[in-house]
């Protein structure tokens, strides 16, 4: 009896050190955002902490910490760079492309598909089970309930790049 008592001691102290290491890696992925911004509202503050919830819905505890492993191997210059210029930039691009109607088995279209899987592989690593559950996490929430500068067509522009990137030539 006490043996039984002493293993559910030890179940429920290990949640709560689980509890504490997820909360701990929030802490500091948020603290490595603070660094990076000039200044943040609480709005934006809030906002993140949301994200950071919502990406506990689709990563396992095993691929956050991959990811984190990832963002330290990226490091924190280039993860700002990707986010305020080559996805906003290519993006746009994508954007003009489908307003334009341009072919997704055109060399255009598989140049932006390209880009897009490349920028994709450095964040995943090339995990595809990151990769799946990044995509799970696009075909299940809003864009910008995800990051509010995220445009709400994303759904459209991934489903062009979609359809470019198996024609893509790797």
């Amino acid at each position: 009896m006490g043996g039984q008592a002493l293993e559910l001691q030890i179940g429920r102290l290990t949640e709560q050190i689980d509890l504490q290491q997820q909360l701990r890696t929030r802490l500091e992925a948020l603290a490595g955002r603070l660094r990076l911004a000039e200044e943040v509202s609480v709005e934006d503050l809030m906002h993140t902490m949301e994200v950071m919830s919502r990406m506990d819905q689709y990563y396992t505890a095993e691929q956050r910490g991959s990811l984190q492993h990832r963002r330290e191997i990226v490091g924190d210059e280039r993860i700002r760079e990707v986010e305020t210029t080559a996805w906003p930039r290519l993006i746009e691009e994508v954007r003009d492309a489908v307003d334009r109607g341009v072919d997704p088995a055109s060399a255009q279209a598989q140049a932006l598909a390209r880009r897009w899987m490349a920028l994709i592989q450095e964040f995943t690593g090339g995990d595809p089970g990151i990769e799946r559950s990044l995509a799970t996490m696009y075909q299940e929430e809003r864009p910008q309930d995800i990051h509010p500068s995220l445009d709400p067509r994303m759904g459209e522009y991934m489903a062009f790049i979609n359809k470019a990137a198996p024609a893509a030539p790797r």
